[in-house]
C-alpha cells in the first residue's frame, strides 16, 4: 500500500512539473527592454544566478525580432564569450550590449527560432563587469518546454495559447 502510495505521489509531483515547466514561457504586450515601445513579446520566466558579487535575475526575450538577455547587473563584454548554446548546437556569439544590462543576439534568429523549437535547453553564458578582478564566466540554463507553443501565440496577435486542463 505505502508503495502505491510513492508512486501516486511521484506521479503527481512529475504532472505538477510538467504544468509549471510548459508555463514558464509567456506571450504578453509589454514595453520592450531596447525600444521601451509596448509590442508582443516572448518571455522566460527569470532565471536567478549569481554575478560574482551578488545574484541577478537573468529573463530571456524575443522581441519578434531579436533574443534579449535582460538582467539587473552590468554584463562584461571584455572576454568576448558571451554566448547563447541550445542543446548541442554550436554557439551563438555576441557583443552588443544596451545600457550595460541588455544582451543582444540580433544575427540569425529564423534558425534561432528552429533551435529553441526542436531544442529541450539553452544556455546562456554571462559574464558580469567588473572585468577586473576577473570574474568567471556564469551557465544560466532555460528549459525550452512550452517555447513552441508561446511562440505560435506570438505570430497569432499576441495570443496566450490555452493551457490544457490537467
Amino acid at each position: 500500500m505505502r508503495r502505491s502510495w510513492a508512486v501516486l505521489g511521484l506521479l503527481s509531483g512529475l504532472a505538477l512539473t510538467t504544468g509549471l515547466t510548459e508555463a514558464a514561457w509567456t506571450v504578453a504586450m509589454k514595453p520592450d527592454p531596447v525600444t521601451r515601445q509596448t509590442r508582443c513579446l516572448l518571455s522566460s520566466e527569470p532565471q536567478v544566478t549569481s554575478d560574482g558579487y551578488d545574484t541577478t535575475p537573468v529573463t530571456l526575450i524575443f522581441n519578434g525580432n531579436d533574443f534579449l538577455v535582460v538582467t539587473e547587473s552590468e554584463l562584461d563584454q571584455s572576454f568576448a564569450d558571451l554566448q547563447l548554446v541550445v542543446d548541442k548546437n554550436p554557439p551563438v556569439r555576441t557583443d552588443k550590449i544596451v545600457r550595460n544590462m541588455i544582451l543582444v543576439f540580433e544575427q540569425d534568429s529564423p534558425n534561432l527560432i528552429q533551435q529553441f523549437r526542436a531544442g529541450y535547453q539553452a544556455t546562456l553564458y554571462l559574464r558580469f563587469w567588473p572585468s577586473w578582478p576577473a570574474t568567471q564566466i556564469f551557465p544560466v540554463q532555460f528549459s525550452l518546454a512550452g517555447f513552441s507553443k508561446a511562440h505560435d501565440g506570438l505570430n497569432n496577435n499576441c495570443q496566450q495559447p490555452p493551457v490544457k486542463p490537467g
